[in-house]
C-alpha cells in the first residue's frame, strides 16, 4: 500500500512539474529584413530588464523561456541591421508572440533614417541600382555613363562620362567609391568610368542640398557603394565587349566573411596596329582593378579592406612631316594612375552607438608631354584618417558627427601655357604665357561636421547641422557651411522637402601656387535652395517635382588688369547662378518593366566681375529630356531603349556670324616667322548655341542558362539612326562664305551610329 502511495504522489509530482513547465511564459516570434520576406539569422535578441538572451536561428525565428509575467523591452541587434527595441507585455502562463523588421543599413553615409514605418529621403538624391545600370542602354554598363539618363544630368561630349549636373562643371562633383574619396574615375578623361558595374550595389547621386557628412570641394556628389562578396559559394564571371574586357572572382572568407577581385583591361594595343599608323608607337591602353575583403568578427565589429588602382598609357610620335610647329616635334607621352588602399572598422558599441573608422591611402600620377618643350606632372600622395559617430538619443532623434583629417603632399612640375579663360576663343596654345613650376607642396586639412536628425510624430522630419574645413596650406579659412532639409509628409499627400545648404569650392594647385597662381585666393560659394514634392504609387512608381537655385560668389576669375608687378592672376571676383525644374516619372526596378521620363529646365549663369552683365556658363543646358525604357519579354530576353534630347551647347561666334557686314579676322604679323597671320575676330562670349543634341540608344540581350553555368549576349546601337550632333567646328583658314553668305565650317561631329557587343559568363 505504502508502494502505492508512493507511486501516487510521484504522479502527481510530476503531473505539477510538466504542466508548470508547460504554462511557464514565454517570448518568441520571428525576425525579417524590412521591405522583404527574408528571415534574418544570428540576430541577438535581448530581454533588457533581465540577464536573458538567445539568438535568431536560420529561418530567423527565437524562443525566451521562463520569463516573469510584467512589462518588458526587447532589443534586436545584428551588424548591419540597425538596432531595435519593443515593448512587450508578457502574461502569467502565457506565450508572447512577436513579429518584428529590421532596417538593412550600409555605411554611414547612407541619408536615411527611420521614422515608425516610414523613411526619411534626402533631398535632390537619386538611386540607381546595380542592376538598373547594367540595363541602361547606351551605356555598355559603364557605371558613370548610367548616371546621364537621370534629369538635370548630361555628359560633356557624347563619348565622354564626365558629368555635368544642373548647370555645375565636372570639377564641382565629388565621387565616393566605398567612403573614400575617387580622384582619378575615369579613363582618358572620360572614355569609361574606372569603377566595375560587375562589384556594384548602387550608386546614390546628390544634385545638390547634400547633409554635413559630404563636403569638400562639392556641389554634387556621386556616392558609389559595392557590394560585398558571395558569403556562400565562390562564383565567377567575365564581361568580353568590343572595347576592353572584364572579369570578377568571389567567394567566402571563413564562415563570417567574403572577398572579391574584379580587374578590367583594353586590348587595342595588343594588336600590331602601329604598323599601319605609323605615328603610333604605343597605343592607348587601361587597366583598373578593385578587390575587397569584409569579415564580421563578432556581431558588433565588422572589418574590411578595399584597395583600387587604375592606370593610363598613350604615346604618340609627331615627325617634321607630321607636324610643322617646332615646339611640338618629338612625342605626345600620356601617362596617369592612381592608386587607393582604405581599410574600415564598424562597431556598435551599443544598442544606440554605432562608430566607423577608416584608413586609406590615396596616390596618383599625371604625367603629360608635348613634344620637346611642354610637360605636366602632378602627383599627389595623401593620407586620410575618418571618424564618424551616430548615437540615437531615442527613436526620433540621432546625433551625427564625424572628424577627416587629411596629410599629403603633391608634386608639381610644369612648363605649360596658362589654361584659356571661360569662352576665350582667340587662345592660342603656342603663343600663351607659360608658367614653369618645380616644387613639393605639403597640406594639412581638417574637416568636421555636426548634424542632428529627429522626427516628430509619422508628419514631420528634420535634419540640422553645419560643416567646417580647414586648409593649413591653402587658404586657411574655417568657414561654416550650415546645412538644413524638412521633410513634411502628411497621410495620402505628395511629401514635401525643402533644403538650404553652404558649400564650398577651395581653389586648384594652378590657380594658388606661386608663380602662376594667387596664394591669397578665397574658398569660393555655393547657397543652394531646394524645393520638392514626390508621390510614391502602389505599383512601384514615383512622380517627383524639384526646384533649385544655387547662387554662387567668390568665383575665381582671371584679374583683369593683368598687372606684373602684382604677381596675381586670379582673384575671388566672379559670380554666377543656376536654376532650374524638374520632372521625373519612373517606375522602378520590377520583373519585367522598369524605366523613366524625366524633363530639366535650367539655366546657368555667369560674369567675371560684379559689375559685367551675365553670360551663359559653357555648361548651360536650357533643356534635358530623357525617356529611359527596358522589357523583359521572357526571363532570358529583354529589349530596352533610351532617348534624349538636350539643347545645343553655347558657342562664341565670329563677329561676321553676329552682323555679315563685321569682319570675321584681322590680319597680323607671325613674329616666330615673319609671315602674315589671320586672327579670327569673336563676338559675345556664349551667344550662340549649335544645333540640338538628340540620340537614341538600343539595348538588346539574350541570356543562355546551362546546367552549371550561364552566357548572355547583347547588343548595343548607339546613336541608332545616326543623329549627326555637332562636337565643334573648325572655320575656314581664310574665312569664305558659301552661297547663302555665311562663313564656311566644318562641323566635327560626336558618335556616328556604333554597334557595341558583348558577352557575360557567369560561372
Amino acid at each position: 500500500m505504502l508502494r502505492n502511495i508512493i507511486k501516487s504522489s510521484l504522479a502527481v509530482l510530476i503531473g505539477i512539474i510538466i504542466t508548470s513547465v508547460v504554462l511557464a511564459s514565454e517570448i518568441e516570434g520571428t525576425v525579417s529584413r524590412r521591405g522583404s520576406q527574408e528571415q534574418i539569422a544570428g540576430v541577438a535578441v535581448r530581454l533588457l530588464e533581465t540577464n536573458l538572451t538567445t539568438f535568431t536561428d536560420r529561418d530567423g525565428q527565437f524562443k525566451i523561456e521562463n520569463v516573469t509575467a510584467g512589462n518588458y523591452q526587447l532589443l534586436f541587434s545584428r551588424f548591419r541591421y540597425r538596432t531595435q527595441i519593443i515593448n512587450v507585455t508578457v502574461e502569467e502562463n502565457q506565450v508572447e508572440t512577436v513579429e518584428t523588421r529590421l532596417e538593412r543599413i550600409e555605411f554611414i553615409f547612407d541619408e536615411v533614417i527611420t521614422t515608425g514605418n516610414r523613411l526619411t529621403e534626402s533631398v535632390s538624391r537619386q538611386s540607381l541600382t546595380a542592376l538598373e545600370i547594367k540595363r541602361i542602354p547606351g551605356t555598355g554598363g559603364d557605371a558613370l555613363r548610367a548616371i546621364q539618363a537621370l534629369p538635370g544630368i548630361k555628359a560633356g561630349v557624347d563619348f565622354g562620362g564626365q558629368l555635368y549636373v544642373r548647370g555645375g562643371s565636372p570639377e564641382d562633383n565629388t565621387i565616393y567609391f566605398d567612403r573614400y574619396p575617387l580622384a582619378n574615375a575615369y579613363h582618358f578623361g572620360g572614355l569609361v568610368s574606372t569603377v566595375s558595374s560587375e562589384i556594384l550595389q548602387r550608386i546614390d547621386i546628390y544634385a545638390g542640398g547634400f547633409g554635413a557628412e559630404y563636403g569638400q570641394d562639392s556641389q554634387a556628389v556621386i556616392d558609389i557603394y559595392s557590394r560585398p562578396g558571395n558569403r556562400k559559394h565562390f562564383s565567377s564571371r567575365l564581361n568580353l565587349n568590343i572595347l576592353y574586357s572584364e572579369g570578377l572572382i568571389e567567394g567566402p572568407l571563413g564562415r563570417s566573411g567574403s572577398w572579391y577581385f574584379a580587374g578590367r583591361r583594353s586590348y587595342f594595343d595588343l594588336f600590331p596596329l602601329e604598323k599601319v599608323i605609323d605615328v603610333i608607337t604605343a597605343f592607348p591602353r587601361f587597366w583598373d582593378y578593385q578587390t575587397r575583403f569584409n569579415y564580421d568578427i563578432n556581431e558588433k565589429f565588422q572589418i574590411d579592406f578595399t584597395a583600387f588602382a587604375a592606370d593610363d598609357f598613350a604615346e604618340l610620335v609627331f615627325t617634321e612631316e607630321q607636324q610643322d610647329e617646332e615646339e611640338l616635334r618629338g612625342a605626345l607621352y600620356i601617362k596617369n594612375s592612381a592608386n587607393v588602399q582604405g581599410f574600415h572598422l564598424r562597431a556598435l558599441l551599443s544598442p544606440r552607438l554605432t562608430y566607423d573608422f577608416n584608413l586609406s591611402h590615396n596616390k596618383q600620377l599625371v604625367n603629360f608631354k608635348i613634344g620637346q618643350g611642354f610637360f605636366l606632372r602632378i602627383q599627389p600622395n595623401v593620407y586620410d584618417v575618418r571618424h564618424d559617430v551616430v548615437y540615437e538619443l531615442s527613436p526620433n532623434v540621432r546625433l551625427e558627427s564625424g572628424l577627416i583629417n587629411s596629410i599629403g603632399d603633391v608634386v608639381v612640375q610644369l612648363f605649360f601655357p596658362n589654361p584659356p579663360e571661360e569662352g576665350d576663343t582667340n587662345y592660342d596654345f603656342l603663343q600663351a604665357e607659360k608658367n614653369k613650376v618645380d616644387t613639393v607642396q605639403e597640406f594639412y586639412e581638417v574637416e568636421g561636421y555636426l548634424q542632428t536628425r529627429f522626427t516628430m510624430g509619422e508628419i514631420l522630419s528634420m535634419t540640422v547641422g553645419t560643416r567646417v574645413d580647414y586648409s593649413a596650406d591653402l587658404t586657411a579659412q574655417a568657414t561654416p557651411q550650415p546645412r538644413l532639409s524638412l521633410n513634411f509628409t502628411p497621410a495620402q499627400l505628395p511629401q514635401l522637402r525643402l533644403a538650404y545648404g553652404r558649400y564650398l569650392q577651395t581653389p586648384q594647385p594652378p590657380q594658388f601656387f606661386e608663380p602662376g597662381g594667387n596664394p591669397e585666393l578665397e574658398e569660393s560659394l555655393a547657397d543652394h535652395y531646394i524645393l520638392e514634392l514626390e508621390r510614391e504609387f502602389e505599383n512601384g512608381t514615383v512622380l517627383k517635382l524639384a526646384g533649385y537655385r544655387k547662387q554662387l560668389k567668390k568665383q575665381i576669375e582671371p584679374d583683369p588688369e593683368k598687372d606684373p608687378a602684382k604677381n596675381r592672376k586670379y582673384l575671388n571676383i566672379g559670380e554666377g547662378y543656376a536654376q532650374g525644374a524638374e520632372f521625373l516619372l519612373q517606375h522602378r526596378q520590377g520583373d519585367k518593366f522598369f524605366g523613366w521620363l524625366s524633363y530639366a529646365r535650367s539655366v546657368s549663369k555667369r560674369r567675371d566681375a560684379p559689375d559685367q552683365a551675365y553670360r551663359f556658363y559653357s555648361y548651360d543646358q536650357t533643356h534635358i529630356a530623357t525617356v529611359t525604357a527596358s522589357y523583359k519579354f521572357t526571363k532570358t530576353f529583354e529589349i530596352g531603349g533610351r532617348w534624349q534630347y538636350a539643347t545645343g551647347n553655347p558657342y562664341t561666334p565670329l563677329t561676321c556670324e553676329e552682323n555679315i557686314d563685321n569682319p570675321c579676322y584681322q590680319s597680323t604679323l607671325d613674329p616666330r616667322n615673319r609671315q602674315a597671320r589671320k586672327i579670327p575676330l569673336y563676338g559675345a562670349i556664349n551667344s550662340f548655341r549649335v544645333t540640338p543634341f538628340h540620340r537614341l540608344d538600343v539595348r538588346i540581350s539574350k541570356t543562355f542558362v546551362f546546367d552549371t553555368w550561364q552566357m548572355g549576349t547583347y547588343l548595343e546601337l548607339i546613336n541608332a539612326y545616326n543623329r549627326k550632333n555637332v562636337l565643334q567646328f573648325n572655320y575656314d583658314e581664310n574665312y569664305a562664305r558659301d552661297e547663302d553668305g555665311e562663313v564656311k565650317k566644318e562641323i566635327i561631329g560626336q558618335l556616328p551610329l556604333v554597334p557595341y557587343v558583348g558577352i557575360i559568363l557567369e560561372f
